[in-house]
């Protein structure tokens, strides 16, 4: 008898741990998310200053760590698999680095890189834009053995071709630093410019981080500095890591990626980005 009130006891007392339990977690997802008063002042805020918001905002926040990364150092045959479909290429060590096969070249730079195939001319008039994504998208898959997971993230169109853009995702998060650009004309891919540096860990412990609505404030103010009355629309905002510091990055090292949001307008090719830490727009020297 003893033993069966106890029974209904333990049972009965976690119940109540799982419905306590259930209660935070439900406000700790509230308080990760934005409210929809939130989201509806913001959407008022942007607009009184002749700013459109064309996406939702339903961006989950919580404290996040900076990542540490470094350049990384390449095989030669991982590259001409990549790059040269198995070609053999002639090396130029220096400053840079320049790979070069028959009519394609390969020019590695610290973090940065770009491929030419000379063989491929400009110029864009039949080719569609799904078309373009898929000859990038190709390209992308053959390159997750060296360079690892990419999401599609931007594809515009100019007279001389398609630039397809992806951007790397590691372990659920975005790496905005990490990214490739296609540019694909009729006669397909003449180049590829990009972008990586291998993640090899966190720096610190977690800090907290701005809302989403907050950064939208940090570009309102930005884009009013502007000196004439401009109407902006704002397609995308995204939450990621991107190289804000850099330090020796040729000997790869004292490379650090810290929160950001991405905010991408209608008009403009290159996203603001907005530290997440510090709520601050982040001037960038590319």
């Amino acid at each position: 008898m003893e033993w069966t009130v106890a029974k209904r006891f333990v049972i009965i007392l976690l119940v109540i741990i799982n419905v306590v339990l259930a209660g935070l977690n439900m406000k700790q997802k509230q308080d990760n998310s934005m409210s929809s008063s939130q989201e509806k002042a913001i959407f008022q805020v942007l607009s009184q200053n002749g700013i459109t918001l064309y996406t939702d905002l339903n961006i989950d926040i919580h404290p996040m760590d900076r990542l540490e990364a470094r350049v990384p150092s390449y095989s030669k045959e991982e590259l001409e698999t990549v790059f040269f479909d198995g070609g053999k290429t002639k090396v130029s060590p220096g400053t840079k680095t320049i790979y070069k096969g028959e009519s394609k070249t390969l020019v590695l730079s610290g973090d940065r890189g770009s491929f030419t195939d000379q063989s491929i001319k400009k110029g864009v008039s039949a080719l569609g834009k799904e078309d373009a994504i898929k000859q990038a998208e190709r390209k992308m898959e053959k390159m997750k053995r060296v360079f690892g997971n990419y999401d599609l993230s931007y594809v515009s169109k100019t007279e001389e071709d398609w630039q397809v853009e992806f951007s790397s995702v590691q372990d659920d998060r975005n790496i905005f630093s990490n990214h490739f650009t296609f540019f694909v004309s009729d006669e397909g891919i003449y180049q590829v410019d990009f972008t990586y540096c291998e993640i090899t860990g966190t720096t610190q412990e977690k800090k907290d981080i701005y809302m989403a609505d907050e950064a939208l404030l940090t570009f309102m103010r930005e884009w009013n500095k502007g000196d004439a009355a401009r109407d902006a629309a704002i397609q995308k905002i995204e939450l990621g890591y991107d190289l804000l510091e850099q330090g020796e990055a040729v000997s790869g090292t004292g490379l650090y990626l810290e929160p950001c949001y991405r905010i991408y307008l209608m008009e403009e090719r290159e996203p603001y980005l907005v530290n997440a830490y510090t709520c601050q727009i982040v001037k960038k020297n590319d």
